[in-house]
């Protein structure tokens, strides 16, 4: 293979690697959003689960003050009626204190079942609201989310592609050359193979010796820039037909 042939198959080698590296980025910024959708959708889910068992929660706790009050009634009714049965006046008062004192242990308890009832009520209403903001965003995220995941499958099936193009495109190359390419490639932010433009490397802008653009124009043998090590070549030998060996 001649140089040129072996310059014109490193540049198309590295368009591929650049489609790669650009079809690479694209896909490496999906799973984050994704994760990101299914966290903010994990939270507002866990948000709804909390309320919810505080809502059986304050429901039990009124159920069971409701249950002792009724309890608490009923004792008061027994005491009532003992109360014309008992002759002693001494044994008569110490009773009605106690009732006293029951009724007014009633009151405490009812005003909390009305609070444990507020309660409720302001859970139904956080339930609901959340529930609805849920089905809202459930809606929207998870279209989303199926986009994505649509976006990521013809990522990965271009990507399987531009690889199995690569593949073939190095059984082209001298090894060696291979080589020092993705060395190159490495070092320099995937960009190995750039062109000379007006005696300047187009990888970092400085001005190369005359000498060597008049050998990177003919094109009959490889070089790379002195300063960042670029593998050159100039687009119009590329262009031409192989004859200038």
């Amino acid at each position: 293979m001649s140089s040129v042939q072996t310059l014109k198959a490193l540049a198309a080698l590295q368009e591929i690697d650049i489609r790669i590296r650009d079809l690479e980025k694209d896909r490496s910024q999906i799973p984050a959003r994704m994760n990101e959708i299914d966290q903010l959708l994990g939270g507002k889910r866990e948000e709804l689960a909390i309320d919810k068992n505080l809502f059986d929660e304050a429901e039990m706790a009124r159920r069971m003050l409701e249950s002792d009050l009724r309890a608490e009634k009923a004792k008061i009714k027994k005491w009532e009626a003992r109360l014309n049965e008992i002759r002693s006046n001494r044994d008569y008062q110490a009773l009605s204190r106690e009732i006293e004192a029951a009724r007014k242990a009633n009151l405490g308890i009812e005003d909390e079942i009305l609070h444990k009832m507020q309660d409720i009520e302001d859970l139904k209403t956080n339930i609901a609201q959340k529930e609805e903001d849920l089905a809202k965003e459930e809606k929207t995220l998870s279209a989303e989310h199926s986009e994505l995941q649509e976006k990521l499958d013809s990522l990965n099936a271009h990507i399987s592609k531009e690889e199995k193009i690569r593949t073939k495109a190095v059984t082209c190359i001298d090894g060696r050359w291979c080589g020092q390419y993705d060395t190159i490639r490495k070092r320099r932010d995937g960009v190995a193979v750039v062109p000379v433009i007006d005696e300047h490397c187009q990888g970092c802008n400085m001005g190369i010796p005359p000498q060597l653009y008049n050998v990177v124009i003919k094109g009959q043998q490889i070089e790379t820039c002195p300063f960042c090590h670029r593998i050159l070549y100039y687009k119009k030998s590329l262009d031409e037909p192989d004859n200038l060996q």
